[in-house]
């Protein structure tokens, strides 16, 4: 039998024993982990953040919407887009639709009064209200109501538990406060009388 000689023997158990270099190996083995774990938390702080601003934007504009006496103008959805804008930092060009209803008890549906939109969303038809009937209040026969709606997009940071872009729609309901209903009018200097109602 072969016999290493003593002093080779006694650096194979040095070596063997030596725990200088750990702190390396298990660095290298951790940082992807952290590296992902921390990535993977900004980017759903970052979507987190993006949602509730579109929230907070969407409350906005139904509050505002709703207090409102005057009928709607081109001019005030221009308006609207601009606060919109300004309100929603992950999107430069969020989008919105407003839509008048009411509730008709004969028929048993809901039948749009006006819609408008700013963006590639389209105008609310009556049949399309009546697809959502089941996200929407229950109204008295003739009772009014505003539907405001948002798209916000969203683009990850990171591809870490996110991919593309991510659409946060917004869909609220508000009651007129000061009047019975809201109207509709092409024209700025219109009353109440000629607009859309």
């Amino acid at each position: 039998m072969m016999r290493f000689p003593q002093t080779l023997r006694r650096k194979v158990a040095a070596f063997h024993e030596d725990e200088s270099g750990n702190g390396a190996v298990e660095l290298l083995l951790m940082v992807p982990v952290l590296s992902l774990i921390t990535f993977g938390l900004i980017t759903y702080f970052s979507a987190y953040q993006a949602k509730t601003h579109a929230t907070r934007a969407a409350t906005v504009i139904a509050d505002m919407i709703s207090r409102e006496t005057n009928p709607i103008t081109p001019n005030y959805m221009t308006g609207v887009s601009g606060l919109l804008d300004t309100m929603i930092r992950s999107d430069d060009d969020p989008q919105y639709r407003l839509t008048a209803f009411t509730w008709n008890r004969r028929s048993e549906d809901y039948r749009v009064r006006w819609s408008k939109n700013d963006g590639d969303q389209g105008t609310l038809t009556r049949e399309k209200l009546n697809l959502v009937a089941d996200r929407l209040p229950e109204l008295k026969h003739g009772q009014r109501a505003i539907l405001v709606e948002t798209w916000v997009d969203f683009d990850a940071m990171s591809n870490v538990g996110m991919d593309g872009t991510t659409t946060f729609e917004n869909f609220l309901v508000a009651a007129p406060r000061f009047v019975p209903q809201l109207c509709w009018s092409t024209d700025e200097n219109a009353d109440r009388t000629e607009a859309r109602c």
